[in-house]
């Protein structure tokens, strides 16, 4: 693929996590539950702090010591979907957006 002086094999649109990284960061004030020796009774967590990072559906904790924490989907409400519905409502005059259909 050659765009823009971009020369990528054949398949590869440069959107890949090895070329573009993380597609999601933010800080997070959870600290870096890594635990070096874990399993033995004089084991501490990290404790340094992290970010949040992400790609795709994919969701992990990095802290500054290069500890990787990957953690569980989050299944609940869409954070966007109060601003679908309030665009929505003020695009078409709707108070929902099945009205659409009808």
């Amino acid at each position: 693929m050659t765009n823009f002086g971009w020369d990528y094999p054949p398949g590869v649109t440069g959107n890949e996590y090895a070329i573009a990284g993380a597609d999601y960061s933010k800080e997070s004030n959870v600290p870096c539950p890594y635990e070096p020796k874990k399993g033995t009774e004089d084991s501490l967590p990290c404790g340094e702090p992290t970010m949040e990072e992400g790609y795709q559906e994919q969701r992990w904790l990095a802290c500054d010591e290069g500890h990787t924490t990957y953690l569980e989907p989050d299944d609940g409400p869409d954070p966007d979907a109060a601003y679908d519905a309030e665009r929505d409502r003020q695009m078409f005059g709707i108070d929902r957006p099945d009205e659409l259909e009808e």
